[in-house]
């Protein structure tokens, strides 16, 4: 299984909207409105480093509202 956290910028004032979309996709731990450059935390968890761009591509940044993400990739 492979950890990663996603740092999202949202479109202004859809934060809230974009975090509970999150939440309800299969593979998404935890997603929660943040303060600073980015406004959402995503920490999912998939199969295989394979799938990761996929999830991001086709899961994450189709949400409305998503503007751009940063996928970090956890390490033991």
């Amino acid at each position: 299984m492979v950890l990663a956290y996603i740092l999202i910028v949202a479109e202004a004032g859809r934060e809230k909207e974009v975090a509970k979309a999150l939440r309800k996709l299969s593979g998404v731990e935890e997603a929660d409105t943040i303060y600073g450059e980015y406004d959402i935390i995503a920490r999912i968890r998939v199969v295989a480093i394979e799938n990761l761009g996929d999830f991001v591509i086709e899961k994450i940044r189709p949400i409305k509202g998503v503007k751009r993400t940063s996928t970090l990739i956890a390490v033991e």
